[in-house]
């Protein structure tokens, strides 16, 4: 089994999607993976919505603020919430964050899952909740939480730059940071790469320019 890790770097949101079918093997796949997905309680106070009619692709595009992109997707899941039951044991925290929460990691879950199956995922949380809501009929007490566009990427947009780890990490106390958390941490293997990185740019750098003497050598023998 491959690290999660490099699936987790590896995955991208996708712009465009190629009209090509997805299999309801992988699709199912997909699901699964969210209903696996931690929750409050164990209440898993989520619904998967399918849409894969063409017609019913491009009433959701509209309903997300145009973005028809998603039409070519070979399928869409609308990540419902229902936060009455995380209500009845968490009072409004669970009504208005871990439901939100709980969906979010169904979510992830079916992103990565889709990244391990050769796809690629847009996630949308921009839309008109109350125009899904009425297009398919979901009762009031549920929440259209995100669109999951899921298919073929057309291209793989570059990875997008993130922060450093010793930007985001607070040890302690707020604010308290390190220089190293990998060295704080005694992360030996962090550490050896790190420096088995730095000395391949060195003898790169030394083979560079051993090689433009010897051209410049050859060129001054001429």
């Amino acid at each position: 089994m491959g690290d999660i890790l490099d699936l987790i770097k590896n995955r991208r949101t996708i712009k465009t999607f190629m009209p090509k079918y997805v299999s309801w093997e992988k699709i199912s796949r997909i699901i699964d993976a969210g209903r696996h997905a931690p929750s409050c309680g164990n209440v898993q106070n989520w619904k998967f919505l399918l849409v894969s009619d063409p017609d019913q692709k491009q009433q959701v595009a509209e309903a997300a603020y145009k973005q028809y992109e998603i039409i070519q997707a070979g399928t869409l899941i609308i990540v419902c919430g229902e936060p009455e039951k995380a209500e009845r044991y968490y009072g409004l925290r669970g009504e208005r964050l871990y439901s939100v929460q709980n969906c979010a990691a169904a979510i992830q879950n079916m992103l990565l899952e889709a990244e391990s199956l050769g796809l690629g995922t847009r996630w949308i949380g921009g839309f008109d909740e109350e125009a899904l809501k009425t297009m398919f009929k979901i009762p009031p007490d549920v929440r259209p939480q995100a669109i999951i566009a899921i298919g073929y990427p057309k291209e793989v947009p570059p990875k997008p730059p993130k922060y450093p780890l010793e930007t985001v990490v607070y040890f302690g106390s707020w604010r308290l940071r390190l220089r190293d958390p990998a060295k704080y941490m005694n992360d030996t293997a962090t550490i050896l790469a790190r420096k088995a990185n730095a000395t391949k740019v060195s003898l790169q750098k030394v083979s560079s320019s051993v090689v433009d003497k010897v051209k410049e050598k050859l060129n001054l023998e001429r």
